[in-house]
């Protein structure tokens, strides 16, 4: 999808109504089709196009392509901390939406969404009107949940959907980015096994979640009791490295 969609952008043509219907497999290629809306970018200097209505699907449209440009550049400014819309300036009485490269992306972030958790971020929301009301919300939090049942989503995987699902579109990545080899999702950090290990020396990679529970088992026994010096020193740091080791599945040698 990320190339179909990047081969898009190369185009500097912005498709507005990126959603699971416009990709079709055509003799075992993923293609993108339905450009009706589609837009050409007529300037080298700016990715944005003008719209004087809304369009796409609001399961997966941007914050952007639900407000006037007005509006979203006045909440935009202020870090979404007024959400209403500013008054309209002479000569724009019509809404005026402005669309560009990085709605696709929101889009197509939203579209990630429903692939690891099974809806977009805001199908939860039965009412529409509410439902685009709290896309536009910058106050309005998307849940990122760290499991679907009993397994994990990937950090880095997260991280590529928080980025594209951020409401400021001037920081949501572009393709190119997110096909680059620096992206964490697609091409994530293998553990050199020079550094991480199980002998001597060596270091272990410790997510965030894990790291919470050990300070809270650090806090719960200092609770009960504090540690000798020989213990803060020796023995505690080796039975928690020994537990670091048991849950990220490293083996001693």
């Amino acid at each position: 999808m990320l190339e179909c969609l990047a081969a898009v952008h190369a185009k500097d043509i912005v498709h507005s109504d990126i959603k699971p219907l416009n990709f079709v497999v055509v003799k075992g290629r993923l293609k993108l089709i339905d450009f009706g809306i589609a837009n050409a970018i007529q300037t080298e200097e700016t990715v944005n196009v003008h719209r004087e209505n809304q369009v796409g699907t609001p399961n997966f449209m941007s914050p952007e392509s639900l407000m006037d440009w007005h509006q979203y550049a006045f909440t935009s400014a202020h870090n979404g901390r007024f959400n209403v819309p500013p008054p309209l300036h002479a000569g724009h009485a019509k809404k005026l939406t402005k669309l560009g490269k990085p709605s696709d992306v929101w889009s197509l972030g939203c579209i990630l969404y429903q692939m690891v958790y099974g809806d977009p971020p805001f199908a939860h929301i039965p009412n529409q009107m509410a439902r685009c009301q709290a896309i536009i919300n910058w106050n309005h939090a998307i849940e990122f949940p760290e499991k679907v049942g009993n397994v994990r989503v990937p950090l880095g995987l997260i991280r590529t959907m928080k980025r594209c699902l951020n409401r400021e579109q001037k920081d949501r990545p572009t393709c190119e980015e997110l096909l680059s080899d620096s992206d964490p999702f697609l091409y994530p950090m293998e553990f050199d096994p020079e550094i991480f290990g199980a002998g001597e020396g060596k270091a272990l990679p410790v997510t965030e979640e894990l790291l919470g529970r050990i300070i809270q088992s650090v806090v719960q026994r200092c609770r009960e009791r504090l540690p000798t010096d020989g213990e803060a020193m020796s023995a505690w740091p080796s039975a928690y490295w020994a537990s670091v080791k048991k849950n990220v599945g490293v083996r001693e040698a």
